[in-house]
């Protein structure tokens, strides 16, 4: 068809019509040559028949008949012309077939141009409001061009039509353009401040975010266990940077609102947990989403880290997120002694599961080898997850100063922690320097010595200053006069303790 409608041109068109004159003018001078030839033929055999009569009637004698052709003929048309006559309505009929033609032509020359402008035009249908698809569609199946510009709309949506050049129901020939404009949708670069979600219900809020477009802003419900259903929870930016009165519309934020608090049906059954390991519990409560709680003790029959008990029974029904306890075993635990009733070394002999450190110490109230304290008190059980040390003092008694005549100076700062300070006895010395025979530092003489003290006590220590005595000295003089301590030489303070005025003395 568009083939035929290239090559039809005015100039063919109007040969065409010239053409068709032609042929009817033809076709109708050879009507009237038929009718011609029919009406002579008649005549002719008029003719013959008047003529036999006239032979039989008066018949002639016999004369050679000689052929004339020529006289023949023109006789025979002489015949024909006095013969034919001329219809008085005849000019009448040619003008008005005449007329038939013309009209008949104009008419066909109308319905051609008709059906021409039919085929290169077509009717241009309503896409505002429509998908650019749907224009594009359309378009390629009437061969139509389409021009498409975009721009921001907040009445329709991303994709839509907004307007076009050419009004619904006009008509646009094929080939031509149709310049159609789309919606971006609503601007993401302009700025809508967020309202206070939290005085709005969450329909208000969905109305909200239909009225200013804003896409990227959504509504998210979620179970709550404190606050009541549709009431608000809270706002979300994506962006923390940005204020609820800066939000642009590209940006990415959600409202939360409560679905109140979740209630499930009781369709889960709980098996028989006791004697289980506890990692299969916990992988149940897992995956089935059970608030399960974990109480550990000892046992004396029940592995470390299987179950000792269940709090629901088995084969019972359970929900999500209901609350359940197991009681696992930590193993066999250790019970502590009360030490009181043992003396120390049976303390560390018959209890080898604890962790045991016995202490001697001097006490002032309870006598020698009596139990002063114990870290971990009688009846506790400790298992393998406890700290199994247990530290057991028992008593020295009251502390006894020895005598340490003989001993070098230099042994003196050990003796006295060793023995005394360490073992919780607060026992100090003094020293003084005296002249005697034996060798320098070696101590001469005591305040006291070889009897009890108290707790808190200072003893004086005489100790020799003689450079020059031999290796073996004599016996100790004790009227030689006292050598007074040289400036420098460390000598402790006296305390104002019990043992000092046996030091004035």
């Amino acid at each position: 068809m568009s083939d035929f409608l290239s090559k039809f041109n005015k100039d063919k068109y109007e040969d065409l019509l010239n053409e068709q004159e032609d042929k009817k003018i033809n076709d109708e001078q050879d009507k009237k040559t038929e009718e011609q030839e029919e009406i002579v033929p008649q005549q002719e055999y008029e003719e013959q028949a008047s003529a036999a009569e006239i032979e039989e009637t008066d018949p002639e004698p016999d004369i050679p008949l000689q052929s004339d052709p020529f006289s023949f003929n023109n006789s025979r048309q002489k015949d024909r012309e006095e013969e034919v006559e001329i219809d008085p309505d005849y000019r009448r009929k040619k003008r008005r077939q005449m007329w038939l033609i013309i009209s008949g032509s104009i008419l066909a020359c109308v319905l051609i141009f008709f059906i021409y402008y039919l085929l290169v035009h077509v009717k241009v249908e309503d896409f505002v409001g429509q998908p650019v698809s749907k224009a594009r569609t359309w378009a390629s199946e009437n061969d139509v061009e389409v021009e498409l510009k975009q721009d921001y709309s907040m009445d329709y949506d991303a994709n839509q039509i907004i307007s076009q050049s050419v009004s619904v129901g006009d008509k646009i020939r094929k080939g031509k353009t149709l310049q159609l404009t789309s919606s971006l949708g609503p601007d993401p670069e302009a700025t809508i401040p967020l309202p206070d979600f939290s005085v709005m219900s969450q329909e208000e809020a969905r109305n909200w975010i239909d009225e200013n477009k804003a896409e990227n802003l959504q509504i998210v419900t979620e179970f709550s266990d404190e606050i009541e259903e549709g009431s608000f929870i809270k706002l979300t930016i994506r962006d923390t940077g940005i204020d609820g009165s800066e939000y642009q519309r590209k940006d990415s934020a959600a409202v939360y609102y409560s679905k109140g608090v979740e209630v499930f049906e009781k369709n889960i059954t709980i098996p028989d947990f006791v004697g289980m390991p506890k990692e299969e519990v916990e992988k149940w409560a897992e995956s089935n989403e059970i608030e399960m709680t974990y109480e550990e003790t000892d046992s004396d029959s029940v592995e470390a880290g299987h179950i000792i008990s269940q709090s629901e029974p088995a084969d019972e029904k359970i929900a999500k997120r209901d609350k359940m306890e197991v009681v696992v075993s930590v193993g066999k635990a250790a019970v502590v002694p009360n030490f009181a009733e043992m003396t120390a070394e049976e303390a560390m002999a018959n209890y080898p599961d604890l962790d045991l450190r016995v202490k001697e110490q001097f006490h002032a109230d309870v006598s020698y080898g009596r139990l002063i304290s114990q870290s971990v008190e009688a009846g506790a059980k400790l298992t393998d997850k406890d700290d199994k040390s247990v530290t057991v003092t028992y008593s020295l008694g009251k502390p006894y100063l020895g005598d340490f005549r003989g001993q070098i100076e230099g042994e003196l700062p050990r003796i006295f922690f060793d023995e005394y300070q360490s073992k919780g006895a607060n026992i100090k010395y003094i020293v003084k320097y005296v002249y005697a025979p034996e060798v320098k530092g070696t101590v001469v003489g005591m305040s006291k010595f070889n009897e009890f003290v108290s707790m808190t006590y200072t003893v004086e220590i005489r100790v020799s200053n003689n450079i020059s005595a031999p290796p073996n000295p004599g016996d100790f003089i004790e009227d030689e006069p006292e050598i007074p301590v040289e400036e420098g030489e460390l000598e402790q303070p006296v305390e104002e303790e019990e043992g000092i005025e046996d030091i004035k003395k």
